[in-house]
């Protein structure tokens, strides 16, 4: 038996040398042959992209002679592929998935060192050099080069090895968006772009030393010169069919693996955690948690989700604008969502919170599922959370957002869902005092606060409440419905207004939304499952002001507008305008002087 598992481990001929377990993805060797000249595959992170490119190396690499790490695998039954292509090509292999850095001065040293290491890897080419191409050579490994001459590198570089060897080039480029995805976290996007847009354009367009070139990546970057003119461009993402069981495990090999190494485990639960994913329509599940899961001897836990790589979706979660925020507490729901999905990522649109772009990132991170194309030949699709490994990350992350904003919800909403409807109010405007500065990302204060409010519940009341809401844009109108799943509980409605001006006094809008749950029937869905007590809540923003009413403080209601009222009587107010502002009829206003 195979004891040691791969985790971690992305170098295929360490992975067979070590008799480590491997899963025989090999059959992607004779893909890629049949595939077009130049291949961007993307998929979520720790999905085998490294460990593929990785084996695709140790296949092509005309310097070794790695015959016996595939005589065991499925690519070695293909005798004729065999014969015309292992350790028959030259091979440039760069990785990028190391270039992390917060600013562009480490970036751009980090790029240069590792050309430096790839043309010293290669310098055996200096022989078929004239004296003017080793001088950039040697500058280029001395890290003394110019930029022209780093953007133009891969290019020179397979020029040199198709003049070394009289074949061309297979060029492998492993997680080549990462230095990308960096710049945008770290605020240099822009003067990266030009340098990463070159290197990979001169590299790819109409070059007649390239054989094939083969790049992975999460996302495909577009609209900034990369694959700009880039004819031969075939591309494999999540949504479409070209090697759409080469990454991640399907089914059967889920099976095969944890029959391998005789666990016993609860199917159902290991679908429920670790499934869910729809790689052009195979179903797939998460390699690096299912190879986890069999290191721990089948205990299941968010493996994943515990590794790096998630800063950049917890920040467009936390930052998200009101209708980023609604379709997560949907998809925390159980909801689907619809979008229209661009393959073509465009960085800079996340800046500007585009629902396209920022749903399109968070499919292709692993964070979505596809379902099903809602509107054929428009590219829009029904999205979903895959699992519940996933779905942990997206509640960790909600909650992490209301910690850092300081939003205690325990004890609020306990009191409200006990009925202390006092002690909800002077704890609930506490909050808004304390906490709402922190979501003035927009200055959208009250339906920042309002989403993470809604969300924490969402969180935080699932296991006894069904959470249902229904809003319109911002805080006009935001329905709020709590169904207890024991039938003992009180249901709740919560009603949240924006104050108008034409209100008069906040109170007003507090008092209309209540009016509203009565009015447009609100307590009949609760009703429908049989619960009968019910909390109306309404509760008014006016920027930092909060006012709260409830059916359970209908008489407070009245006196506290009769208290507003006789403070305008004592201070010499004409009755008509007093009826004006504060909504009481005239009748009203003279009973408050008996």
């Amino acid at each position: 038996m195979k004891k040691r598992l791969p985790i971690g481990r992305s170098d295929f001929k360490s992975l067979i040398d070590d008799n480590m377990y491997f899963v025989d993805k090999s059959m992607l060797i004779k893909e890629v042959i049949e595939s077009g000249d130049v291949l961007l595959i993307t998929r979520p992170r720790r999905f085998g992209k490294t460990l593929s490119q990785s084996m695709m190396k140790y296949f092509f690499d005309i310097t070794q002679n790695n015959e016996y790490l595939f005589k065991d695998l499925k690519i070695y039954k293909e005798k004729n592929i065999i014969e015309k292509h292992l350790n028959k090509h030259p091979v440039i292999y760069i990785t990028f998935k190391d270039l992390k850095s917060n600013n562009l001065k480490k970036m751009h040293a980090l790029l240069t060192m590792e050309l430096s290491r790839l043309y010293l890897k290669h310098k055996y080419v200096l022989e078929v050099l004239d004296n003017e191409e080793k001088i950039i050579y040697d500058k280029i490994m001395g890290r003394e080069a110019l930029d022209a001459d780093y953007e133009n590198s891969i290019r020179s570089l397979s020029e040199y090895m198709e003049r070394y060897y009289g074949k061309k080039v297979i060029i492998l480029i492993d997680e080549y968006d990462t230095p990308i995805q960096q710049a945008y976290l770290h605020g240099y996007y822009d003067e990266i772009i030009s340098l990463i847009g070159n290197l990979f354009g001169m590299a790819l367009k109409d070059n007649v030393y390239l054989e094939k070139a083969v790049l992975t990546g999460i996302t495909r970057v577009s609209k900034e010169s990369i694959f700009t003119g880039v004819n031969n461009l075939e591309v494999s993402t999540v949504l479409n069919e070209l090697f759409n069981d080469k990454y991640g495990l399907t089914k059967e090999e889920v099976e095969e693996t944890l029959k391998y190494y005789e666990l016993e485990y609860e199917e159902n639960e290991v679908i429920d955690w670790y499934n869910g994913y729809n790689f052009g329509g195979v179903e797939i599940y998460n390699p690096f948690s299912i190879v986890t899961l069999a290191k721990n001897k089948g205990k299941i836990g968010p493996y994943w989700m515990n590794t790096s790589g998630n800063y950049l979706i917890r920040k467009l979660i936390k930052e998200g604008t009101v209708n980023i925020k609604d379709s997560i507490e949907k998809l925390l729901n159980g909801e689907n969502i619809e979008s229209k999905i661009n393959e073509t990522m465009v960085y800079g649109d996340l800046y500007l919170n585009s629902n396209e772009s920022i749903w399109t990132l968070f499919l292709f991170s692993g964070y979505l599922k596809w379902i099903k194309e809602t509107k054929e030949g428009y590219r829009r699709y029904t999205l979903a959370i895959p699992n519940k490994e996933v779905r942990m990350f997206y509640e960790d992350t909600v909650l992490l957002m209301l910690e850092e904003g300081n939003i205690q919800l325990d004890n609020i909403l306990i009191n409200l869902i006990n009925g202390h409807i006092e002690e909800f109010k002077e704890d609930f405007q506490k909050m808004t005092m304390n906490t709402l500065s922190y979501f003035d990302v927009s200055g959208e204060e009250p339906e920042r606060f309002y989403h993470g409010l809604i969300l924490g519940m969402s969180v935080g009341l699932k296991e006894k409440y069904i959470i249902k809401s229904n809003r319109e844009t911002g805080l006009g109108r935001a329905d709020v419905i709590l169904i207890p799943k024991d039938k003992t509980d009180k249901g709740i409605i919560i009603e949240f207004k924006k104050f108008y001006k034409n209100e008069k006094i906040l109170l007003n809008s507090a008092q209309n939304g209540l009016k509203q749950i009565n009015e447009k029937k609100y307590e009949e869905e609760i009703k429908s499952y049989g619960i009968n007590d019910i909390i109306k809540i309404s509760i008014a923003f006016d920027k930092k002001e909060v006012e709260i009413v409830s059916n359970l403080d209908k008489e407070v209601e009245l006196t506290e507008i009769e208290k507003v009222a006789k403070n305008m009587l004592k201070k010499g107010l004409d009755k008509n305008m007093i009826s004006e502002l504060t909504g009481l009829s005239i009748t009203e206003i003279v009973n408050l002087y008996k």
